[in-house]
């Protein structure tokens, strides 16, 4: 999958048109088609950032154009962040992972 598909993917799943992702992102129309398509490969960071932040997905796939996470796995691995060191300790146990204690 291409940074530009995830692009598309994301913000289709969000139900956000192109003009919709462009006036959140402070970027025109034509760029974020131009993202889509592949066009435009390298996302100036600080656009990454409030890309990255609309469409709930690491930045750091936009920066170095590496999927560190996949946009699926992304608000799985959100909510683990965010629960507290029972539910964490359970998850781990679910799924036989081994240590994992820092936060």
């Amino acid at each position: 999958m291409t940074i530009g598909d995830i692009i598309r993917h994301k913000r289709k799943e969000l139900d956000l048109t192109q003009d919709e992702l462009a006036e959140r992102t402070g970027v025109t129309k034509a760029t974020v088609s131009r993202w889509e398509s592949g066009e435009i490969k390298k996302i100036k960071a600080p656009i990454a950032m409030r890309l990255a932040d609309v469409l709930d997905l690491d930045p750091i796939l936009f920066v170095t154009g590496q999927q560190i996470i996949f946009p699926d796995e992304y608000e799985v691995v959100s909510k683990y962040r965010m629960a507290d060191d029972g539910t964490r300790a359970s998850v781990r146990k679910l799924l036989d992972i081994k240590g994992g204690e820092g936060k």
